[in-house]
C-alpha cells in the first residue's frame, strides 16, 4: 500500500496546506478519503487523475471534506474518452441525501452518462473487496462523522480518523495499526471540542500502539505552533515511542 497526503490543511485557507484529502493506492486500485475543495487539481499535481479514481470514502460532509465530489462529477461528464468504469462513494449516514442535494442543486451537469455511480452509507462495520478490507467505527466530530481502517490479507493496515476527538472508536481501529494518519487541528493550549491537538494524538497512537504516527488537518495557528516549537515533537515522544511525522502535502508513505 501507498499513501499519499494530498492536502494536510483544513477549511482555513493556507499559502502551503491545501484542504483535507488523502489518497491511497492498493495494487492498481486509487481510494480517495475525502475531498475538499481543490482536491481534484492536488491529485493531478500528485499524478492522479479523476478518471484514474476507484473509490471515494467520506468521513463526514462538512465542506473542507466534500465540496470536490462535485467537481470529480463535473469533470468526468466531459472527459474525453468516456469513463466506463464504475465509481464507488462510500460515507456516514447521510449519504443519500447529500448527493440528492447536490443533485437538487447541479441537476444533470453533474449526472453520470458513461458510467455507474454507487453509493453506500455505513455507520461501523466491515467492508470487504477483492484484496484488502475496511473497517469503520463512528468517530467523535459531528452527528454523523466515521473513520476507517485499511487492511490487507498480508497484515498491513492504514487507519484514517477523519475529523474527531479523543475517543475509543479511533483507538479500537487503530490498534497495531502500521501508519495512523491523524487530525491534528489545534495547539494544545487552544483545544477545540470534536478536535484533537498534539498530545491527544500521541496518547492515542501510544494506547493504540501504532507503529507510525501521521499528524496532519493542521489549522494556521497549530501550524505555527509546529513550525516555531522546536522541542515539541521531543515532548510528543515522551508521551509515544513510536515514529512521529507533521505530514505536508504531497507527503508519501509505503508500507
Amino acid at each position: 500500500m501507498e499513501l499519499t497526503i494530498i492536502g494536510s490543511g483544513t477549511g482555513v485557507p493556507s499559502k502551503t496546506r491545501a484542504y483535507p484529502c488523502t489518497l491511497i493506492k492498493i495494487k492498481n486500485k486509487y481510494l480517495v478519503f475525502d475531498t475538499g475543495p481543490g482536491s481534484l487539481r492536488q491529485l493531478f499535481l500528485a499524478g492522479v487523475t479523476y478518471t484514474d479514481i476507484d473509490y471515494i470514502y467520506y468521513s463526514h460532509f462538512h465542506p473542507d471534506h466534500s465540496l470536490d465530489l462535485v467537481s470529480f462529477l463535473f469533470a468526468m461528464k466531459y472527459d474525453t474518452p468516456e469513463r466506463t468504469k464504475p465509481l464507488y462513494v462510500t460515507g456516514p449516514r447521510g449519504l443519500h441525501e447529500f448527493h440528492q442535494g447536490l443533485l437538487s442543486v447541479y441537476g444533470n451537469t453533474i449526472r453520470p452518462k458513461s458510467f455507474d455511480l454507487h453509493r453506500k452509507e455505513i455507520e461501523r462495520g466491515k467492508l470487504t473487496y477483492d484484496g484488502w478490507e475496511i473497517s469503520v467505527e463512528p468517530m467523535q466530530h459531528s452527528s454523523q462523522s466515521i473513520g476507517f481502517r485499511i487492511g490487507t490479507p498480508e497484515g498491513n493496515s492504514i487507519t484514517y480518523s477523519g475529523d474527531t476527538d479523543y475517543c475509543d472508536g479511533i483507538i479500537h481501529l487503530a490498534k497495531n495499526t502500521d501508519l495512523l494518519v491523524l487530525e491534528c487541528s489545534f495547539p494544545d493550549d487552544k483545544k477545540a471540542e470534536g478536535h484533537l491537538t498534539p498530545r491527544l494524538c500521541a496518547q492515542i497512537a501510544q494506547k493504540a500502539q501504532c507503529k507510525k504516527l501521521i499528524l496532519t488537518h493542521f489549522y494556521p495557528m497549530c501550524s505555527e505552533e509546529i513550525k516555531n516549537n522546536k522541542s515539541l515533537l521531543a515532548e510528543l515522544k515522551t508521551i509515544y515511542n513510536g515514529t512521529i511525522v507533521f505530514a505536508e502535502d504531497f507527503d508519501r508513505f509505503e508500507i
